[in-house]
């Protein structure tokens, strides 16, 4: 039987959740050899490529936020690059190496450099656990069922991060607010992602993306990684102009593209909820369409959505942005299917990038 055109990803879109559960009973399985190599450190570096340093925008927030550790997201070349600009001196650093493939050539060079200091030990997060990358570091975390076939990052991505929310839960104990542990909210987030794609992939469907030729994601917290991923994963799949920015910064500028042509997707938080309300009635009111991604909607937030996804997960902003990121792929996804794309096979674009002679 011949497969459909993006036959691959979409399978990969729909079966996240799956993904996830395996993710937890992986990472927990290393317990005690990761709570290990955290010990004493000062400074948790992340970074990889593409999608992958995104995810290390998202997972340097969350293990900030939750532990109280310092953590930064930066690309892998930088590291190669500008090492002396990215590492402090003297301080005791883990460097978090994000890699689908664990085989990007930037991400083997930023290792092979981290590696001549003695302040620094390394981890690799990716789906290959005998993968170049993973040998090189001191411990690694291979997601095997977070393979995939399609080219473009789309489960992996949410499984890696969720696996350095894992981590970022045993380091910090009960959510504030909250009297479970954050771990325990994490387990919830499986059948909430089922529920969440089965009930709203009609819905994201029937979209008519076809009117629309720019895209904005907008995200703050732990979203403005979530907002970056979408925003590459628009330009990936459906070859569009699209932006992402820290929510109340697009008003900084970047609302002077607003028209009707225009989609603009707003991911609400819980702490910055009235300010980003606001934001939303401006960017009604200046001509643009808009997408709310939230937990709960007020009658402001259905107001002024032309598209809205509630997802009444009651998981508190630092545990769901996984849940996130599935309605904004297979928005991607029909983007790309209405200008009759492949996204299984997207222009100028590999499964990982090999550049010869880096260094």
């Amino acid at each position: 039987m011949k497969e459909m055109i993006g036959e691959h990803t979409i399978r990969s879109i729909l079966k996240q959740p799956d993904t996830w559960e395996s993710t937890i009973l992986e990472v927990k399985s290393k317990k005690e050899e990761i709570l290990a190599l955290f010990r004493g450190v000062e400074h948790v570096l992340f970074t990889g490529c593409g999608s992958n340093y995104y995810m290390s925008l998202s997972a340097a927030f969350h293990l900030q936020f939750l532990c109280a550790i310092r953590a930064r997201g930066v690309p892998a070349s930088e590291i190669v690059l500008f090492k002396e600009g990215v590492f402090a001196p003297h301080v005791k650093t883990l460097v978090v190496a994000l890699c689908r493939s664990g085989e990007t050539t930037e991400v083997k060079e930023a290792v092979k450099k981290v590696k001549q200091s003695p302040m620094c030990k390394t981890l690799y997060i990716g789906c290959y656990p005998e993968s170049s990358v993973a040998k090189m570091c001191d411990l690694a975390i291979g997601l095997s069922d977070a393979q995939e076939k399609s080219v473009v990052t789309t489960e992996s991505f949410t499984a890696m991060l969720l696996a350095v929310q894992i981590i970022a839960g045993w380091l910090s104990g009960p959510v504030a607010g909250k009297q479970d542990e954050y771990g325990d909210l994490l387990s919830f987030l499986p059948e909430t992602g089922r529920r969440i794609i089965r009930t709203f992939h009609p819905d994201i469907r029937s979209i008519p993306v076809h009117a629309y030729s720019q895209f904005v994601f907008l995200g703050s917290g732990p979203f403005y990684g979530i907002a970056n991923e979408s925003m590459l994963k628009m330009k990936e799949m459906a070859l569009v102009p699209s932006d992402a920015f820290h929510a109340l910064e697009f008003r900084h500028g970047p609302k002077s593209i607003l028209d009707k042509d225009v989609l603009v997707t707003l991911f609400f938080s819980d702490s910055g909820l009235h300010f980003e309300k606001q934001l939303l009635k401006e960017i009604k009111a200046l001509g643009g369409s808009t997408v709310s991604v939230c937990d709960s909607a007020d009658s402001t937030v259905r107001d002024e959505s032309d598209y809205l996804f509630e997802l009444r997960s009651n998981i508190p902003e630092c545990a769901r942005s996984v849940l996130y990121v599935p309605i904004m792929q297979l928005l991607a996804f029909y983007k790309a299917l209405s200008k009759n794309i492949d996204v299984d096979a997207p222009r100028n674009l590999s499964y990982y990038v090999t550049i010869r002679d880096c260094c």
